[in-house]
């Protein structure tokens, strides 16, 4: 028997979360766990081609309750990686593409220069994860170690594979927008705190973990919301002031600053 789905806020569609299946022979992915989780859902085209602007937005919006200003800077930027430029859609591996909305210091992936960097991997998961031991909830400040621990780890990897590591202010936000889209999107954006469990499943099996009791948000998530997060996971990081100068900025408020401007265009979807 199918699970009961959750009642769908006023003007959006009916999801049910129990139908879930990875990828199959054909089927491609992209190096975004959330972005994946919904083509397992068969909530975006379950082969993961010709996905419209439109078509994603609607994804989006509908299932995660994203603000449809949020889900269009992802599905416009998403279909700019379409190598074919007279394309109004895009396949999931498009934004495989670096820089774009993959990016260095994923939680989950490889950097670009270190191999591949769209597949997920366990080993640099497995690293991140265990900032969360002996914790059932995150929160801002949980998150934000871990986040800046894969940080330390992406740079010394590049440095014993004598790889130019790039890490500027663009880098800088999609590092912090990842983990706010996944702590806003996973509970409530205001605190940070998600069940530990929520983001093993999510990233793990690209699963949205409706089963275990995620529902999505009652309001939309907004880029206030995104900017909350993230300057939240800015003030908790301990090593702040000394990533501020890493990016080109000498001081925590000029670094916000930068991040104030750009973040309309570089949130990113993980």
């Amino acid at each position: 028997m199918a699970e009961k789905t959750e009642s769908p806020p006023e003007g959006h569609l009916e999801i049910d979360w129990s139908k879930w299946e990875p990828a199959g022979e054909g089927d491609v992915r992209s190096p975004c766990p959330m972005i994946n989780a919904l083509a397992n859902h068969h909530i975006l085209p379950h082969s993961g081609h010709g996905i419209t602007k439109e078509a994603a937005i609607s994804a989006l919006t509908s299932s995660l309750n994203l603000s449809s200003g949020v889900a269009t800077v992802f599905a416009s930027v998403a279909v700019t990686a379409n190598p074919d430029k007279s394309a109004h859609y895009f396949d999931l591996d498009h934004v495989n593409k670096h820089g774009l909305i993959e990016h260095d210091v994923s939680l989950s992936r490889n950097d670009f220069l270190l191999g591949d960097n769209h597949t997920f991997n366990k080993e640099i998961f497995a690293a991140v994860m265990q900032n969360y031991d002996g914790q059932e909830t995150t929160s801002f400040a949980s998150a934000s170690k871990a986040r800046y621990g894969r940080l330390v780890a992406a740079k010394k990897a590049h440095e014993e594979a004598g790889k130019e590591f790039q890490y500027g202010i663009k880098e800088f936000v999609l590092s912090y927008g990842e983990s706010a889209l996944f702590l806003g999107l996973l509970g409530d954006p205001k605190d940070g705190k998600i069940p530990v469990e929520y983001l093993r499943v999510l990233f793990e099996e690209e699963r949205v973990p409706f089963k275990e009791g995620w529902r999505r948000s009652e309001r939309p998530i907004t880029q206030g919301d995104m900017n909350h997060m993230i300057f939240n996971l800015i003030e908790e990081n301990e090593h702040k002031a000394a990533e501020a100068k890493d990016v080109g900025f000498g001081t925590v408020q000029a670094v916000q600053n930068a991040v104030t401007g750009l973040l309309p265009t570089h949130c990113n979807i993980m």
